[in-house]
């Protein structure tokens, strides 16, 4: 056999010749957590600069919402959770060699084809007992609390009935920091007011109507139309906010926003959209462009548009498209 036909022997024998394709991760196909958020995602605590690790000893923290966007559109079925809080590692998963808490357990019912919508939402109230975590978290800071410590809010999630550690895994960073100036406030969740739709070329925007297939709500678009999607920013939500300098100081930056955007069929022209400014200053886009599939039948697709800010602030919106022949 000569040298070219052995590697291609080879390569074949890998699956690494021919004409396969890759999933493409902007469509959700099977079970995926899709985003988390905590409400709130950041508290503020008073802190002595010279002693950081007394100040964590006297705090309260409030209580934290914590809520999942999960999808499993190839099966029908109640979903089982579990959630535990953490020090954060390299990998977002918690380290159960090194201080946690356990947050909740619980079961949804199928979350695609259930209505109203179920939840998977748990509210935390860590009292004190939270203070061993952010210790030892502190304990592992090179900048000792200065940029504030973030904990991890770990997700486990899988059919119910099976062994939680062979499901799906996501996390939440959570961040604590100093109230450093004084005038300083903690992030909030950003919001938009709607998703503008440019269904016919040149028309003016028209506001689609946000809302689950399992709920009735759609927006009907013909078999292969190109919709362009943007998000329309609640005023204020790009928050300015201060941040301290080693020198003393504060310095105000204002936020970016970043969009994903995920559909459980067609394709998308940009699945990330937003974020800072390039090297040269310009603006990136924040319109993206869905092309509906071809079908031979009418058939439901969902469509979501996850909303993210640089300091760990989210909020998601859902919209139900019907492609019809």
């Amino acid at each position: 056999m000569s040298r070219r036909h052995g590697l291609v022997a080879l390569l074949a024998g890998l699956g690494l010749v021919g004409c396969g394709s890759f999933e493409d991760p902007a469509i959700v196909l099977d079970l995926r957590v899709l985003a988390m958020r905590a409400e709130p995602p950041e508290q503020l605590f008073p802190v002595d600069p010279a002693n950081p690790a007394a100040s964590l000893l006297g705090i309260d923290p409030a209580p934290i919402e914590v809520c999942a966007l999960v999808a499993e559109p190839d099966r029908a079925g109640p979903l089982a959770w579990s959630m535990r809080i953490c020090p954060e590692t390299r990998d977002l998963r918690c380290d159960l060699e090194r201080p946690f808490r356990e947050v909740a357990t619980g079961v949804i019912d199928d979350p695609d084809t259930t209505s109203p919508a179920p939840l998977l939402c748990t509210t935390y109230d860590p009292g004190g007992e939270l203070v061993p975590v952010l210790m030892d978290a502190l304990s592992q800071d090179q900048l000792l609390g200065f940029g504030g410590i973030d904990l991890v809010v770990e997700l486990r999630v899988g059919p119910d009935g099976q062994d939680l550690d062979l499901g799906q895994y996501a996390a939440k960073r959570v961040r604590f920091a100093a109230q450093l100036p004084v005038e300083r406030t903690a992030n909030r969740n950003p919001t938009v007011d709607s998703i503008e739709g440019f269904p016919v070329p040149g028309a003016p925007p028209v506001s689609l109507p946000l809302g689950r297939c399992a709920d009735g709500v759609a927006v009907e678009i013909a078999s292969g139309t190109e919709v362009v999607m943007a998000p329309a920013e609640t005023a204020g939500a790009r928050e300015d906010y201060l941040v301290p300098t080693f020198e003393g100081d504060a310095r105000m930056f204002r936020e970016y926003l970043s969009y994903q955007w995920l559909a459980t069929g067609g394709d998308w022209s940009r699945e990330s959209t937003g974020g800072p400014r390039d090297g040269v200053g310009n603006v990136p886009p924040l319109d993206t462009l869905w092309r509906a599939p071809f079908v031979d039948v009418a058939t439901t697709y969902t469509l979501w548009m996850i909303q993210r800010d640089e300091r760990l602030g989210v909020s998601w919106q859902e919209l139900c498209a019907r492609v019809t022949p």
